[in-house]
């Protein structure tokens, strides 16, 4: 087993000649140096930072563990304030990058780069990806590709600086048209979203044997039961990967161990805190806060996420002493007086029926309690009674036992959808209607 290739690239960012000499002393002195002088970028050029750190001398942190004395930024700043948050000119942003915030009233998140950004983007990919694709591969990502600073183009652009090829298709739509264009263009490597990349692997018609060399899932909260499910299929190692538009679309990755993405130190700082804002144990699970330590259009100090995971410290299988960040934990969680439904334990349970590729469950919401509906995606020819088999699974899936069984919900729906599979990309979640 191979070491992850960021050892070396991280080592050699941080001005050491060999990854074999990379200590976490000697990384977070760097990551230190690079935070002094982000913070001085931000407290002279952003309007926004310059009031956020008033109280803020930098020449008092003097360990990375001082940085829990800096105050959080939230999204709502960058819904507020984004403008107001870059320390350079409008002129020199290439690629800005419009999100919608949770509820339908709010204003937009706009994340801004830099050329520069974007090139430290496709640099991490180009190192990053040689974890699970070699010079000379053929890797499909089936992502939005042409734009400037999409994660399809900084795909490309990093994959063929390691002398790849890549075919950007984009999102998925049609299964057995992208399965026919894998097999006809011979293509050993794939880069998608779980469950995109799940109903490739169980469509009628396939992929041919032996064809893909490794998968990459990444872009939504990555379930057990679909990595479970895509190895038996295609007997190829599925890699894991961190990333968000905040964090610049590359976070980290797997290496051939598969227990944990290496991060992008180099770029990152990644912290884990509880509800409270307070640092965990190492090893416990909270909230990933984030620093960007070399952006210079838009930088994000101590940045709440809200995505869920832990840090695991231990030396990694590959030989890294690297942190590794563990898979997330699913975000969508339904809330009602005092309860929550979370999707990740109904994903762990309803993949790993063998015919379903995709479902939606919608929450109908009245006076005093809930119905539970829920639209599925089958393979062509599946199993005619499908909907029986996830009704009964979804009485047994612990977390809607209880609502159940506190007379607080009950199962409506359950059938074959009338859309079109993936008609709606983008991250899963439990959808709410009040009636």
């Amino acid at each position: 087993m191979e070491i992850t290739p960021l050892q070396e690239w991280i080592a050699r960012k941080t001005g050491i000649s060999s990854g074999e000499n990379l200590d976490a002393g000697t990384l977070h002195d760097h990551q230190l140096d690079l935070l002094h002088k982000t913070l001085d970028l931000a407290k002279t050029n952003s309007p926004f930072y310059r009031h956020h750190l008033r109280n803020v001398h930098v020449q008092d942190l003097k360990s990375m563990a001082d940085i829990v004395n800096l105050p959080f930024t939230y999204p709502r700043d960058i819904a507020d304030s984004g403008l107001q948050m870059l320390c350079v000119s409008q002129s020199e942003i290439a690629r800005v990058v419009t999100l919608q915030t949770s509820g339908t009233t709010g204003n937009p998140k706009r994340l801004y780069f830099t050329r520069e950004d974007l090139e430290l983007t496709a640099d991490f990919f180009a190192h990053g990806m040689k974890a699970l694709v070699t010079q000379g591969q053929k890797v499909m990502v089936l992502m939005p590709g042409p734009t400037l600073g999409s994660v399809g183009e900084r795909l490309t652009t990093g994959l063929e600086q390691m002398g790849c090829r890549t075919v950007v298709h984009g999102f998925v739509n049609d299964p057995g048209q992208v399965i026919d264009k894998i097999n006809a263009l011979a293509v050993d490597g794939l880069i998608g979203l779980p469950a995109q990349v799940l109903s490739l692997a169980r469509w009628p018609r396939n992929i041919l044997p032996g064809r893909l060399k490794s998968v990459l899932l990444s872009g939504d909260y990555l379930p057990r039961a679909i990595i479970d499910a895509i190895q038996d299929v295609w007997r190829c190692p599925v890699f894991n990967h961190y990333g968000m538009t905040e964090t610049g679309l590359g976070g980290g990755v797997e290496c051939q161990a598969l227990k944990g993405c290496h991060l992008r130190e180099a770029d990152l700082y990644l912290e884990i805190v509880d509800p409270q804002g307070k640092k965990v144990p190492h090893g416990h699970p909270g909230e990933i806060v984030l620093t960007t330590l070399t952006r210079t259009g838009m930088p994000l100090i101590r940045y709440r996420t809200g995505d869920i995971s832990r840090l695991l410290t231990a030396r990694c299988a590959c030989g890294s002493s690297l942190k590794r960040l563990d898979r997330l934990q699913g975000r969508s969680v339904y809330r009602y007086n005092g309860m929550e439904l979370a999707l990740q334990e109904m994903d762990e349970s309803l993949f790993r029926l063998k015919d379903i590729v995709d479902f939606q469950v919608t929450i109908e919401k009245q006076q005093q309690r809930c119905r539970l509906n829920l639209e599925f995606w089958a393979i062509p020819g599946g199993k005619p009674d499908l909907a029986l088999d996830i009704r009964q699974i979804l009485h047994e899936i612990p977390g809607v036992a209880r609502w159940i069984n506190q007379g607080m919900l009950s199962i409506n729906d359950v059938s074959p959808s009338r859309n079109n599979l993936f008609f709606n990309p983008g991250k899963r979640k439990i959808k709410e209607i009040i009636t």
